[in-house]
């Protein structure tokens, strides 16, 4: 809420430029998103109990979310049948409470929060937290076509506003420029094929392109496309050899939008492989380290092995660092008679005598 004022030239006086003012609050905001993995498991928390999450910096305070999946504590009855939430300010404010107010919703598919889930706090003074007894109901979040609850998984999204004090400010500009849209306008021109250039085909499948966008974003098209234009500008065909059409379609994306598909959770590792080395062979970095990062979070038991030798293969000196950090953890033995295993053996033998180093070390 504001309280705005204007002022115009007097009557009969020659027009004068209208000025505006306005009088609102000062506030801090914040927003952090908490994953809830197998959601399944975490209902066998007795009812009342609750799961903290990390700590999170919004609005200039440390914050943490206690997730109770069978209701909350205080009232059983009240949070019977509900999954309850209670924010809670981590530590003691300067002046002894925070006024605030917040937001908590689910995420849908898209990524938006879902309207019917979201829930707003009141404007208060806090010491400690705020509770959201009945949040929402768990037989709303678990039925399949709500879309809230996916692969056992949701997404909470917490919203932040800590009021400061009232000022004056000017009023916005009468001209809103829009937020950046230029990967929305390459992506059209992919899918569309307008005035491409070049055609590439990968497993029998073609896709047309634009020689400047591939030049300007992989060094290795540069050299092979730039230096074809020098004796002409008529449409050519490079055949991209041992290359997953699905693959190489990604890697357009990302070449065009900087950013990739989504893929399903069970294929996300292959993907995040497949792409790797394609990020490596056409020199995306950025590209190569998002893979990277993603395989990070992907590495177990079975696939500890076949990606450190995909690490060391593609220098990634940081997911060959996991591996390593990985089979500190569980040693050696629940992996030595895999296939992956053989094949570290024969095509990394120094990876394989680092890695007993380190373990010796360890």
């Amino acid at each position: 809420m504001s309280i705005s004022a204007s002022s115009v030239g007097s009557s009969g006086a020659p027009p004068q430029p209208s000025s505006r003012s306005s009088i609102t609050v000062a506030a801090a905001t914040g927003k952090h998103q908490l994953k809830i993995d197998s959601y399944s498991l975490t209902t066998a928390v007795p009812r009342g109990a609750h799961i903290s999450s990390s700590n999170f910096q919004a609005a200039g305070y440390s914050w943490y979310i206690n997730y109770f999946p069978n209701g909350c504590g205080r009232l059983l009855k009240r949070g019977r049948g509900y999954v309850s939430l209670q924010l809670v300010l981590d530590g003691a404010a300067a002046d002894g409470a925070v006024k605030a107010q917040f937001t908590l919703s689910l995420l849908n598919q898209t990524g938006q929060p879902a309207l019917e889930t979201v829930r707003k706090s009141p404007v208060h003074k806090l010491a400690e937290g705020w509770w959201f007894y009945r949040f929402i109901k768990k037989e709303e979040l678990e039925r399949p076509f709500r879309g809230l609850l996916r692969d056992d998984c949701f997404t909470l999204q917490c919203e932040v506003v800590v009021l400061d004090r009232f000022r004056a400010v000017k009023t916005a500009p009468f001209v809103e420029v829009p937020p950046h849209d230029l990967q929305r306008h390459l992506g059209e021109l992919l899918l569309s094929g307008e005035a491409s250039d070049v055609t590439l085909q990968a497993g029998g499948v073609r896709f047309d392109a634009h020689r400047c966008v591939l030049a300007a974003r992989s060094p290795v098209f540069k050299a092979e496309l730039l230096g074809s234009m020098k004796e002409g500008t008529s449409n050519c065909d490079i055949h991209i050899e041992d290359m997953e059409p699905r693959v190489f379609k990604a890697v357009l994306q990302f070449m065009y939008t900087d950013t990739l598909p989504e893929v399903d959770k069970k294929e996300e590792a292959a993907m995040s492989q497949h792409l790797l080395e394609a990020a490596d062979r056409f020199n995306l970095q950025r590209l190569k380290l998002l893979c990277e990062d993603k395989l990070c979070g992907c590495i177990d038991t079975g696939s500890v092995v076949t990606t450190l030798v995909l690490a060391e293969q593609h220098s990634c000196q940081g997911l060959k660092e996991k591996c390593f950090e990985f089979l500190k953890s569980t040693g050696l033995n629940a992996v030595m008679a895999t296939d992956g295993f053989n094949h570290l053996a024969s095509s990394c033998p120094t990876v394989l005598e680092e890695l007993m180093s380190k373990l010796t070390l360890h």
